[in-house]
This record gives C-alpha cells, structure tokens and sequence, in this order.
C-alpha cells in the first residue's frame, strides 16, 4: 500500500504561487511562516458567505497548500521515530484535505451547476475550458492528499481514479499551464496507478520530462517527486543522490511563482538524502 500513501507527494508540487511574502518567510523566518499561512487559510474560508467559486477555489487551494506543507511534511517525518503520534497527524491532515475537497467541489459546483455529485462529472459529456484548469487540478490536489494522509483506508483508496479523471482533464484542456504543474502532479500518481500493466516508469518520466520543458528545470519539486516515486523503485541510488542534490544547488527563487513550492521541495530533498541508507538496499 505504500505507492497510495506517496500520492500525497504530489501535493508538494501544489504550492506555487500562493504569494512571495510566505516564500519569504519560510526562507528567511521558518518559525513564524506556519502561523502566517494559517491565518492565510481561515481568512480565506471566513470569506465563504457566497456562491462565489473564486472565493472558494482560493480556499481549497490555501487549505490543500498549508496541509501538505505544514502537517503532512511533519508526519512524514515523526512516523519514522514515533508511529503512534505519526498517525495522528495524518488523521489531522486527512481532515483538513476533506475541507479542502469540500471547497473544490463546490467551487467547480457553482462554476457548474448541473455537476452535482461526482458521477455526473465523469459520466457526463462535460465541456470543461481553460478557466476551469486551476478548479481541476487543486481538486485533484486535495483528493490526491486525503488519499494519502487516509494510509490506505479504502474508502480514499478507491477514489484514486477520481484523481486521475481531474488531472487528466486539466492535461488535455491546459498541458503547460502553470510551468508543467500538472505534468508534475502526474508523476506520482502514474507510479501509485495499477492499470499501466508495468508501464509506470514510462509513464512517469515522459510526465517528468515535460515538467521540466514547461518550467525550464526550475520546478525543484517535480525534481524530488521523480527521485522519490521513480528512482526509489528502481533502486538507483546513485540517480537518486544526483538528482536530489541538483536540487540542492537551485536557486530555488529564480522564479518567484515557483519559489515558494521550491523552498518546500529542497527541504523534503534534504530529509530524503537523509534517509537514503534505508530507502535503497
């Protein structure tokens, strides 16, 4: 079950954008960067009095964002040395990305009015456009990060599909949008996916490659989620280390709509190198 609880990985590459001020933060003030998109995130949901699907993608989108980074990274690491309090936090994170799926699916509700229940999306001849790019992927994002943080509950396990649909359609509709963002989000999920009759890899770097043509190699995060998913499976540690240290060596605010996510990214790199001993044997 291990591949269902790496698609949260993806979520890394989800933080981009969400504004220079917290990039600096988590650069120069780390301590004070949780509380600063904590407030970030129940400000945007006080917001939610309306139908308004701006308002409420802006919250799915911040609520996802401040999970991954904030609870899911931490979880990551304390499992390792405390598994009891380690599933704690993953049920803290699961929670939040159950928000988080709440606020996408009534953005793309109101956007959508005859979408009601998730069947009609996949079923339906729906004509989705470029406006709806954003609204598919952070959806994708929080199913793909309650999937994760569930640890292998079947009732999220089952909804990978779901995560496939929305980011599949966001690729046809929009495939460079956002540096390669949702060419980024796929690679984790083609290697948690079962239907590629052994395909992953393949599958996976083609996504990698286009990640890094549409971001000009800036995207650290597509980066760690490669070394991570595909280079830990293979077992090619050697890879593993090169690559995981050319990110180390970004300038990881060269581009400011991707630092933040960047930031993030090298600090998750850090800690992989730091376990490469028990990740490869």
């Amino acid at each position: 079950m291990k591949c269902y609880f790496r698609i949260v990985s993806f979520c890394l590459l989800c933080i981009w954008g969400s504004s220079c001020s917290t990039a600096y933060y988590l650069e120069h003030h780390p301590g004070f960067t949780h509380d600063v998109f904590h407030r970030k995130v129940i400000l945007a949901e006080k917001k939610l009095v309306s139908n308004d699907d701006k308002l409420y993608l802006e919250a799915a989108k911040l609520r996802a964002q401040y999970t991954y980074a904030f609870i899911v990274e931490k979880a990551d690491r304390l499992i390792e040395d405390d598994y009891e309090s380690g599933k704690k936090l993953y049920a803290k994170a699961l929670e939040s990305f159950e928000k988080a799926t709440s606020y996408g699916k009534k953005a793309i509700q109101f956007r959508h009015p005859e979408l009601q229940i998730m069947m009609d999306w996949i079923m339906e001849d729906v004509t989705f456009t470029e406006k709806d790019v954003p609204y598919l992927y952070w959806l994708g994002a929080a199913y793909g990060g309650a999937i994760g943080s569930s640890r292998g509950k079947a009732k999220w396990v089952i909804q990978l599909p779901i995560v496939g649909y929305l980011l599949e359609t966001a690729l046809e509709i929009d495939p460079s949008w956002n540096y390669g963002a949702i060419h980024s989000a796929m690679i984790s999920y083609t290697m948690a996916r079962t239907d590629l009759m052994g395909n992953n890899v393949e599958n996976a770097t083609k996504h990698y490659e286009q990640a890094m043509l549409f971001s000009n190699r800036q995207d650290a995060g597509a980066k760690v989620s490669f070394a991570e998913n595909v280079h830990v499976s293979l077992q090619k540690k050697d890879e593993f280390e090169l690559l995981l240290k050319e990110v180390l060596s970004m300038d990881v605010e060269s581009n400011k709509e991707l630092a933040l996510g960047n930031i993030i990214a090298r600090e998750r790199a850090l800690w992989l190198l730091s376990r490469t001993d028990e990740l490869f044997y």
